[in-house]
């Protein structure tokens, strides 16, 4: 049999020194592991977009792409209609791919930057209104869980309502959340852990109070317990909180979590059944709820921007264990 005579992979020079190609082998995973799989889906079809019109003008599509180009890209999303917000993130997941690769972003050119300043000017002075989540009350809450059946898809959906708006969580915050996450605490209320979130990507974690509520029908930690319960009846007492219910009978549980898509879908399905009207209805819609309604309830703002770990309300350096003391979730007439 013949000798393997290939030759050895050359090093990269790095500097003054030399970098093996072992070396490199987990950087772009690493790379990639620094986005939330959302936003890096998002950026991949940004890109996409980008060399689909790159292509449509026989322009290179290939990095560095040309700032004239790239406002050329900008501006003609905007003539089509679309909003300031939208072209800003395309604009984003250019930049993101060349940071990435260690080459000057279009975004930082004066030409890119003014273009996108002129868009955003421009929308403003035709009428053009950032689309918003409607803040929900606790009485529209109530009337969301209060006609859910008793089912299975029931108990999950009104343990995701409460507990979504009780501590100001977004959708992505939901679906991460564990069973083995949410445990007894002190007041007859649950700890709950968010391992992750939208500000918090290298999962420091943060433990939020969640306090029972003056009503049975909308206490979010009995809708805990209750949704708990009935996992443990179909033998799950592990793994993602809120889960996929199928439509068979027995139904069965999915193993994976829910999408932050499959929240707004439970959201909009509640609100048809309690005749709650869709405008404007999203899962931030229980965030934004929480805040008003806390805030209206004389809930103090660190507690609020706390809970809801919103850094630019107020400064969040006290001690954590404080989050018993006046919890935000107790004061919502749930």
């Amino acid at each position: 049999m013949d000798e393997d005579r290939s030759e050895p992979a050359a090093p990269v020079v790095a500097d003054d020194g030399l970098l093996l190609p072992g070396d490199l082998t987990s950087v772009g995973a690493y790379v990639d592991a620094s986005l939330a799989d959302s936003t890096r889906q998002a950026y991949a079809r940004d890109l996409a977009a980008w060399a689909t019109w790159c292509r449509s003008r026989s322009l290179p599509a290939e990095l560095p792409a040309d700032p004239l180009s790239v406002a050329a890209w900008l501006a003609a999303m905007a003539d089509d209609g679309h909003s300031p917000r939208y072209v800003a993130r395309r604009l984003s997941a250019l930049n993101d791919a060349h940071r990435s690769r260690g080459l000057p972003p279009p975004g930082d050119s004066e030409g890119v930057r003014r273009t996108l300043t002129g868009i955003r000017r421009t929308a403003v002075r035709s009428g053009y209104l950032p689309r918003r989540a409607r803040a929900v009350d606790t009485a529209t809450v109530r009337a969301l869980v209060e006609d859910l059946p008793d089912t299975l898809a029931g108990a999950r959906d009104r343990c995701l309502i409460l507990v979504g708006f009780a501590l100001g969580l977004r959708a992505s915050d939901l679906c991460g959340l564990r069973i083995e996450d949410v445990v007894p605490a002190g007041h007859g209320g649950l700890d709950v852990l968010l391992r992750y979130s939208k500000t918090d990507q290298e999962g420091a974690g943060e433990t939020l109070a969640l306090a029972e509520g003056v009503r049975e029908t909308t206490c979010p930690v009995r809708a805990v317990r209750a949704w708990r319960a009935a996992l443990a009846g179909q033998g799950v007492t592990a793994g993602p909180l809120f889960r996929s219910v199928g439509k068979g009978s027995p139904p069965r549980l999915g193993a994976a979590p829910l999408t932050t898509r499959s929240v707004d879908l439970v959201l909009r399905r509640a609100a048809e059944r309690a005749g709650v009207s869709p405008e404007g209805l999203s899962p931030h819609s229980l965030r934004r709820g929480f805040a008003t309604t806390a805030y209206a309830q004389g809930v103090p703002e660190k507690e609020i921007s706390r809970t809801g770990r919103w850094r630019s309300l107020v400064v969040r350096s006290y001690d954590a264990s404080s989050r018993w003391a006046d919890p935000a979730s107790g004061s919502l007439g749930l």
